[in-house]
């Protein structure tokens, strides 16, 4: 299943203070989500591992 990370958007009329919270919000949503993808990636490189760990020692 994919899932879209969640980002921050500016408001409409946005302020200073506006652009910095984003700003910083936004980098841990990046590292959030990277760390999200960075595990499902190596959770299914595993599950293959052990699948052809599997095929591999049946007789």
């Amino acid at each position: 299943m994919t899932r879209p990370c969640d980002l921050a958007v500016l408001p409409e009329a946005a302020t200073t203070a506006d652009l910095e919270e984003a700003y910083v919000r936004r980098g841990g949503q990046i590292l959030t989500c990277d760390a999200a993808r960075r595990l499902a990636v190596e959770t299914l490189q595993a599950e293959r591992a052990l699948i052809d760990a599997w095929v591999h020692s049946r007789p």
